[in-house]
């Protein structure tokens, strides 16, 4: 009997069967973590802009003017639209809304309500 060393060519199709499900497995993660990595991204840098628009109107220590602005913005090479909105309830009061859009359709918003002697 010869004794012959070495695997069999179906021992070594099931092992790279295994090994690609491992791999592919694998991939998959990778892909859903940079994803999901992309999507913190867009939205902590969409929150930073607004508290900066908001932070903006603070420091111009008056009411703003009622009504609708949007301009384009980026950070940390991410684009975004910056819209602003003023509405007035009456001589002292008045809500500002900030919303921050990606192209990804990832919005945040954020509504301050300030009274005349906020400023």
């Amino acid at each position: 009997m010869s004794c012959r060393r070495g695997f069999t060519l179906a021992e070594v199709a099931v092992a790279s069967v295994i090994i690609l499900v491992v791999l592919s497995a694998l991939v998959l993660a990778l892909s859903a973590f940079v994803r999901g990595s992309r999507k913190l991204e867009l939205q902590e840098g969409a929150a930073t802009l607004a508290q900066v628009e908001l932070a903006g109107i603070e420091r111009a220590a008056s009411l703003p003017e009622p009504g609708f602005t949007a301009r384009p913005d980026s950070l940390m090479g991410n684009n975004y639209l910056v819209e602003t909105t003023a509405v007035s309830y009456d001589e002292n009061t008045i809500d500002v809304t900030v919303a921050v859009s990606s192209g990804d359709s990832l919005s945040i918003e954020f509504t301050r309500r300030y009274y005349g002697n906020d400023l």
